[in-house]
């Protein structure tokens, strides 16, 4: 009677360390795709919250971001900017190359902004030809050391095509609000307003305040 015992035991034995080793091959086998999953989630997150040639925020999450932004530029009082570059007829250079390369400039002119900002800034589609640039705790007085640290950014190191360089021209038009008085909508009208005086004086940059006055800068 002992032997059998002794066998069953070893059977049972031998049976939960099979039984462990599969309970083990189907735990690391299910968080294995439980990891694929939550990439797989991030990725189409990703993919609905990013603009396809950029790779900057789409238009409906940019406003979701710069919101977040702006709740925390009011509770602290913090000055807000909101800056615009657009590329100057950009269906010049598609005509003149390639729709190909008006996409390359787009993520060109995105990814040298992106080179000089600060994590916290939130960057976006602006239209078919530009980027909007969300600033917290950015005022008037830095607003053109931004831009120009851009804009020196992209000169020394420019679109090539072949070894051929690419060049386009950009126009800025920015505004700030500070506080309470922050509004987003308001500030997009006026970042686009500033962006469109800048583009019929043909200047790079054109500040203006809350209340869409000029501000001088230079």
């Amino acid at each position: 009677m002992n032997e059998i015992w002794m066998g069953a035991a070893g059977l049972f034995a031998v049976a939960a360390g099979v039984f462990g080793f599969l309970w083990y091959k189907v735990a690391r086998a299910l968080k294995g795709c439980v990891a694929k999953a939550k990439k797989l989630e991030e990725e189409v997150e990703a993919a609905r919250s990013l603009d396809e040639t950029t790779g900057a925020f789409n238009y409906p999450f940019f406003v979701k971001a710069a919101n977040v932004q702006i709740k925390l530029a009011r509770r602290h009082r913090w000055p807000v900017t909101l800056m615009v570059i657009d590329i100057d007829q950009l269906e010049k250079i598609n005509l003149r190359y390639s729709f190909k390369m008006g996409d390359a400039a787009l993520k060109h002119l995105t990814d040298s902004i992106r080179s000089v900002v600060r994590s916290s800034d939130v960057l976006g589609r602006f239209g078919g030809s530009g980027v909007f640039i969300l600033l917290p705790e950015c005022d008037t007085d830095n607003i053109p050391v931004v831009f120009e640290r851009i804009m020196e950014k992209i000169k020394a190191d420019p679109l090539m095509q072949n070894g051929k360089r690419i060049d386009y021209r950009r126009t800025g038009g920015a505004v700030t609000m500070y506080g309470m008085h922050i509004h987003l909508n308001k500030m997009l009208g006026l970042a686009e307003d500033a962006l469109n005086i800048a583009k019929e004086r043909q200047e790079e940059l054109v500040i203006l305040d809350k209340e869409g006055t000029e501000v001088q800068w230079k």
